[in-house]
């Protein structure tokens, strides 16, 4: 089932849900985090002049936005982590960016600050951090009234309603250790770079580390209230110049509060603070448009082999609990594969079947 089918159609008490109901919400919230991944990449990389082997030289704009990209990708792991410790084989479907579908978990009342945007792959401007703010919009104060509401409000209440059935059902659900051999952990230096050795699990094989590795989804991004901080627990370190990490810029901030910062400077004084995006060029000639035209096909190609890898690794048993190199290499060429088109003076557009 597709995300747009769970999130827009009719909910009911999550306390209540089958086994497949529950599938079928684990898949959405997969959904919704790789959804997020090529639309901030492709605006991450609109920027002129990134280098991908200096990456602590980025400007502020770039660093934010890749530190909220490396997240999803962590939270991309842990909800196919609960996948597999649950049984469910978790899929990675080609994700779309169409006006006409919108966003399938917008919240209805979305403040004036961030109306008027479209849903598209795009540079970056006032436009896509606008959509950014509103995918990551926090959830309001108390908590849903599950007999009475009828759909998802925000990403956040979907992995509220997750935690509601998962906690139920995980008893009946749970693999056991001995099967649970899908467990991928390849962020575990968030851990090993705390002081105190406490971090968010990545590997689940218990309800505890189930809910916490949802409760750090949440804070870190979809759900976590505008005015809060992310908890030390759910954080990266402090960034430490001697030994840069993108994950670790503004460690503290959530993903909101990151975008809502780049969109105030925007609104402000676009023209002092944001650094240069490719230009677009308007109406190509013909050797343009074949540039153009080779650009997307081997991103393209690109991405079809970046899924792929997903769709193996956490398919299949690892006994390093690591992707493999290949999975990387996927994933670190997506950065040139993005940024040729933007140099042709085309907008990035990936396969979607």
């Amino acid at each position: 089932m597709h995300i747009a089918d769970v999130l827009r159609k009719t909910i009911h008490n999550p306390a209540t849900w089958s086994k497949q109901e529950l599938y079928d919400n684990l898949q959405a919230a997969v959904d919704v985090e790789l959804w997020t991944i090529p639309l901030y990449l492709t605006t991450l990389y609109s920027i002129q002049g990134l280098n991908a082997n200096n990456q602590q030289a980025y400007p502020a704009t770039a660093k934010l936005i890749e530190s909220v990209v490396i997240q999803e990708m962590l939270h991309l792991e842990l909800i196919s982590n609960l996948c597999n410790a649950l049984g469910y084989a978790p899929q990675y479907p080609f994700p779309t960016y169409e006006e006409a579908e919108g966003i399938p978990f917008l919240k209805p009342d979305v403040p004036p600050k961030y109306a008027g945007y479209q849903v598209q792959l795009g540079p970056l401007d006032i436009n896509q951090l606008k959509l950014f703010c509103v995918i990551e919009l926090p959830e309001p104060a108390g908590k849903p009234d599950w007999n009475k509401q009828t759909r998802y409000n925000s990403i956040g209440e979907l992995y509220q309603a997750l935690e509601i059935a998962v906690s139920l059902q995980w008893k009946d659900l749970y693999v056991g250790a001995a099967a649970n051999t899908k467990q991928q952990a390849n962020f575990t230096d968030y851990t090993q770079k705390n002081s105190k050795g406490i971090g968010f699990s990545q590997t689940i094989n218990s309800l505890d580390q189930a809910l916490a590795a949802m409760q750090a989804i949440v804070k870190q991004g979809e759900g976590n209230r505008a005015t809060e901080e992310i908890p030390p627990r759910d954080q990266p370190p402090a960034e430490n110049p001697a030994n840069y990490d993108p994950s670790d810029f503004d460690p503290s901030q959530s993903h909101f509060l990151k975008f809502n910062e780049i969109l105030n400077i925007l609104l402000l004084d676009a023209r002092r603070w944001i650094p240069a995006t490719y230009p677009l060029i308007p109406n190509p000639d013909k050797q343009q448009l074949a540039e153009q035209a080779q650009a997307q096909i081997q991103l393209q190609t690109g991405f079809r082999a970046f899924l792929s890898e997903l769709q193996t690794g956490f398919n299949a048993a690892q006994p390093n609990q690591q992707m493999p190199d290949s999975f990387y290499t996927s994933m670190f060429n997506l950065q040139n594969l993005i940024t040729a088109v933007w140099q042709t003076g085309a907008v990035p557009a990936f396969p979607t079947h």
